[in-house]
């Protein structure tokens, strides 16, 4: 079983990320939630993006380099949007990390900081046509881990895999979690 951490996206750690989480733990992983935004949850995406810019990209990656110092047994980290930053960030500057999970944004492993990590397995998911996340950067993250899974959904919304938000599609993200739980499994 996985110890993860999961990042949430500028909506902050809505409902439907909880209860991702706790399907996780059904399932038999440990799931911590670092909260970037302590507790603060927009229903607009503009109100969630200018919270966010009020942090700053800095604060933001600090929050998930001293989660991973808190949670000292996690191994793994999934990130959705926002928080792909920081799930990718740990996977790359973290030793002990095995794997990582993107949903809905990549970078190239240069604006983090470090190559990426070829003992690190890679899972990507994205919609396809995406605005936040273009299929040019899921290249070039791909060329840098060229054993990565990576995952399109075709005619889906962003955040198509959070029912808390108005881009949810049921099968769509009922595919990602059986996926992400295979994956999960594997490792």
């Amino acid at each position: 079983m996985a110890n993860v951490m999961l990042f949430h996206h500028a909506h902050g750690l809505t409902g439907g990320l909880c209860a991702f989480a706790d399907r996780l733990r059904a399932d038999g992983h440990t799931v911590y939630t670092p909260d970037t935004y302590s507790g603060r949850v927009f229903t607009n995406l503009d109100e969630g993006i200018g919270f966010a810019e009020t942090i700053g990209r800095d604060a933001i990656a600090h929050v998930g380099m001293r989660s991973a110092r808190k949670h000292r047994d996690a191994d793994v980290t999934i990130g959705f949007s926002m928080g792909t930053m920081q799930a990718q960030l740990v996977a790359q500057h973290v030793r002990r990390m095995r794997g990582c999970l993107l949903m809905g944004g990549v970078s190239a492993p240069d604006n983090l900081g470090s190559s990426w990590r070829p003992n690190v397995a890679l899972q990507i998911h994205v919609a396809e046509p995406d605005d936040w996340c273009t299929s040019d950067e899921v290249e070039s993250l791909h060329r840098a881990a060229p054993a990565a899974d990576v995952f399109t959904y075709a005619d889906q919304a962003h955040m198509f895999v959070d029912p808390s938000l108005p881009d949810y599609d049921a099968d769509a993200a009922d595919l990602f979690e059986e996926r992400a739980l295979a994956w999960l499994a594997a490792l």
